[in-house]
């Protein structure tokens, strides 16, 4: 099913409206997470890690999208995923996000189930 609105997050500047596609990866800040967006910039967010991977439905499709927590510090927005760096990194445009040795599983299991638009994620 896709989602007909956008995502509402609530950011120190007041609630913030986010569009899944802009979504790259998010990273755990202390008691809050930092938003990476596809265009390069970033944002604090007033969440944490566990109330955005609720939010985001990590490890099912959301239309053509789909988000996994990684690593306990992470969540990965495969749908941008470039490739994998070895069995510790996904690769997303210039970055890269880690990858727990417990979620390698996880990961290989969902992009088997899910097929994934790039075909670097297929050789993993």
């Amino acid at each position: 099913m896709e989602p007909r609105f956008p995502l509402i997050l609530k950011s120190a500047y007041g609630p913030v409206f986010i569009k899944l596609d802009s979504i790259l990866h998010i990273n755990a800040e202390d008691k809050h997470s930092r938003l990476h967006f596809t265009q390069g910039k970033s944002m604090v967010l007033l969440h944490s890690l566990n109330d955005l991977e609720e939010r985001l439905c990590c490890g099912q499709r959301i239309g053509d999208r789909v988000f996994l927590r990684t690593h306990r510090s992470c969540i990965v927005a495969l749908h941008h995923a470039d490739g994998l760096d070895g069995r510790d990194q996904v690769v997303l445009n210039v970055q890269a996000a880690p990858i727990s040795r417990t979620m390698w599983s996880s990961l290989l299991h969902l992009l088997g189930s899910i097929g994934t638009p790039k075909e670097a994620l297929r050789s993993a």
